[in-house]
């Protein structure tokens, strides 16, 4: 089994939205995905998908973008980013989730020795380079409490744990935080997430990918890997 990631896919395929006007690399990305992903993921892969999937309002709007997803190759693992106004609760996602599609939703889960945990976490206001607000930091001490109860869900005798965020849990410059101690807590090897994405006057995100301690970090937006599934890691 190989372990794949790809976060920010931004479907609107039901009402489509003209992701160009966030840059020429949009045009047509669907196809760009669908391309890359069938070239390289097989059937028995697992794809970690760390948020922002769909711009659908409703679960019921997003069954598009879902079904597109779920007939590319491989099992999905996903996560709410803060653009998943669809996202719902477990039980309504575990109902209308097509089968290949798994949410991550305050839980954790196993596949063979490898375990994944999560959660969308937040703004961290030790990171913001602006102060952040009293609504920004309530969120994230919620959204920090929930990733810990995912990691608390993990069971010993795993060879790899593996964290998912939408929200980056370092800062580009290195600095950690109480989220990424966390990792070094509960033993996790690997975290991917995403939420950021290319500009005319973006920052080179390469330096989001790095290792501290015994956690590799990696930065996963779809417009950042050309809309490739990145390989992570082969069991």
């Amino acid at each position: 089994m190989k372990v794949w990631a790809l976060s920010d896919t931004h479907l609107s395929l039901g009402t489509p939205k003209p992701m160009d006007i966030f840059g020429e690399h949009w045009r047509e990305h669907p196809a760009k995905i669908a391309e890359a992903w069938q070239a390289s993921v097989s059937q028995e892969d697992l794809v970690l998908m760390p948020g922002d999937i769909s711009w659908a309002m409703r679960l019921g709007d997003a069954a598009v973008d879902l079904d597109f997803i779920h007939a590319l190759p491989g099992t999905k693992v996903m996560i709410r980013g803060n653009h998943d106004y669809w996202w719902s609760s477990l039980k309504k996602l575990r109902e209308n989730l097509p089968a290949s599609i798994i949410p991550l939703h305050n839980t954790a889960l196993v596949f063979g020795e490898v375990g994944i945990a999560g959660s969308r976490l937040w703004i961290d206001p030790d990171l913001a380079l602006e102060k952040a607000s009293d609504d920004d930091r309530k969120i994230f001490e919620n959204e920090l409490a929930r990733l810990e109860l995912s990691l608390k869900e993990l069971p010993d005798g795993l060879s790899q744990r593996i964290v998912m965020s939408h929200f980056p849990p370092i800062a580009l410059d290195g600095r950690q935080s109480r989220a990424s101690q966390l990792a070094e807590k509960y033993g996790c090897a690997l975290w991917i997430f995403g939420h950021m994405h290319l500009s005319n006057t973006a920052p080179d995100y390469s330096a989001f990918n790095r290792n501290h301690g015994a956690t590799r970090y990696e930065f996963v937006s779809a417009d950042y890997l050309d809309f490739r599934p990145k390989l992570l890691l082969e069991i």
